[in-house]
C-alpha cells in the first residue's frame, strides 16, 4: 500500500534497496514512509538481526505511544518521524529529497 502525502520530504524509492541490510539491522523504529515502501520480504526481516530484542521492542512501543499521544495530525507525525530519524541516523539522508 502506497501513501502519497504532501510532505517536506520525499522518499527516493530507487535508493531504498541500497539500504535494506542497514534497515534490517537497525535496533530502532523506522519511519512509516520507509516501512510502507519496503518489499514484504524485507519488511518482515526488520529487527531480525538486532542484538537486544527486548530493547528493540521497547523502542518500538515507546515510539508508538509517543505518536499516539502527541495530538499531531498524521502529516505532522510523518514529518516529525522523518526529521527525528534523520537527525539520529544521518547515514539514511540519501533516502530522502527535501521539497522546498
Amino acid at each position: 500500500m502506497k501513501f502519497r502525502r504532501d510532505l517536506r520530504y520525499t522518499l527516493c524509492e530507487d535508493k531504498l534497496e541500497d539500504f535494506h541490510d542497514d534497515l534490517i539491522m537497525l535496533d530502532d523504529w523506522i519511519p512509516f514512509v520507509i516501512t510502507s515502501n519496503l518489499p514484504q520480504d524485507v519488511f518482515f526481516k526488520l529487527g531480525k538481526d538486532v542484538e537486544n530484542k527486548e530493547e528493540y521492542s521497547n523502542r518500538l512501543l515507546q515510539h508508538k505511544l509517543d505518536n499516539g499521544q502527541s495530538g499531531l495530525s498524521l502529516d505532522e507525525v510523518l514529518e516529525r518521524e522523518i526529521s527525528d530519524f534523520l537527525e539520529k541516523y544521518s547515514k539514511f539522508e540519501p533516502l530522502f529529497s527535501v521539497n522546498e
